[in-house]
């Protein structure tokens, strides 16, 4: 049984623009040492590095409303790290992937239910609550590297349940006046939802539509579109790129554990 350790890559990236901040290269530097805890935590055996593409679906459902509340960060700085962060990865045994279409969120989507098909242990690693659509099946869990836990499986269906409150970080509105707990005791009870849709005009419409852009969409991993590529642990490449940036605390006494951990990867995917 393979574990396959799914990293939500921008998530991660945004992240590590907090903590660790002396040098020009400091958000690379928290990228790398959350990358390996994590791989190493969960003891993966398979890594995918799950990078985001242009949502066409949900822009089209949203009148190019989607993410449209959210900030561009003119930093560029960070912009150049975002960069080299993915070209450092294809010196790690992991697979970039990436479709220009589809989200992050519904590659991964699509990783976990194909993993979980085949019996594999799947660990998403997000801060993202939209991931608990995959937890529907028994194989696949959710650990929130914020709050160092695994996530719960929803009391109620997830999607019924953001539907009808939304999601204000991805600009998706719900229905006007409805919060959690609202949403919690209408997703309980199916006949009061029902009621509460057809009560007054629009709120069908409203729910529906947040839902359609809630819902993790299934990626064609047949795709010509799809840029998938694994790579192979170049140790001398990954190590003289963190000593030109003076990562000093991974190359030192930490460097014969990155090693250690990296090399299991390696050995485990090509065996």
């Amino acid at each position: 049984m393979n574990r396959v350790l799914l990293i939500d890559a921008y998530n991660m990236i945004h992240r590590s623009r907090f903590g660790w901040m002396k040098g020009p290269d400091s958000i690379t530097f928290n990228f790398f040492r959350a990358l390996k805890s994590e791989i190493a935590r969960h003891e993966a055996t398979k890594v995918y590095i799950v990078s985001e593409g242009h949502p066409i679906h949900r822009m089209i459902e949203s009148d190019g409303q989607y993410k449209a509340n959210r900030e561009k960060l003119a930093d560029e700085g960070f912009h150049r790290q975002k960069r080299e962060i993915f070209e450092l990865c294809k010196y790690l045994p992991v697979t970039i992937i990436r479709h220009p279409d589809f989200e992050c969120d519904d590659v991964i989507g699509t990783l976990a239910e194909e993993y979980a098909a085949a019996d594999d242990k799947v660990i998403i690693c997000s801060s993202d609550s939209d991931f608990i659509q995959s937890l529907v099946y028994e194989n696949v869990s959710l650990w929130n590297p914020v709050k160092k836990k695994f996530i719960d499986r929803w009391p109620v269906d997830y999607l019924t349940w953001k539907g009808l409150k939304g999601d204000a970080t991805d600009n998706v509105p719900g229905i006007k006046g409805v919060g959690e707990k609202t949403a919690f005791k209408l997703a309980s009870d199916l006949n009061l939802l029902e009621e509460f849709l057809d009560k007054k005009p629009g709120r069908r419409e409203t729910y529906n539509s947040a839902k359609r852009q809630i819902t993790l969409s299934k990626v064609d991993r047949k795709c010509q579109r799809l840029e998938e590529k694994s790579y192979k642990f170049m140790e001398k490449c990954l190590f003289d790129e963190f000593k030109n940036r003076e990562f000093k605390s991974i190359i030192g006494n930490a460097w014969q554990k990155w090693k250690n951990t990296m090399e299991k990867i390696d050995n485990e995917t090509n065996r």
